[in-house]
């Protein structure tokens, strides 16, 4: 695993919280859907929707790759 920091207030377990039942592989706009269906904030939003467009296999490589863009 990619050692990479999240925003102080975006945990790792945060993010998971509203995607962990998310089935995957997922693209970027399924996430975002899920997401916000699961009631997320916006600020987990904002950064799901920067992610790049491509399918996330599961909640570890999403927060991953949200630490490597912040």
């Amino acid at each position: 695993m990619i050692e990479t920091a999240l925003p102080t207030a975006m945990t790792t377990s945060r993010v998971h919280e509203y995607l962990r039942d998310a089935p995957y592989p997922a693209t970027r706009q399924s996430l975002v859907a899920y997401a916000r269906e699961a009631g997320a904030p916006g600020d987990i939003l904002r950064a799901l929707a920067r992610l790049p467009e491509r399918r996330y296999t599961s909640p570890d490589v999403v927060t991953e790759t949200i630490g490597m863009l912040m």
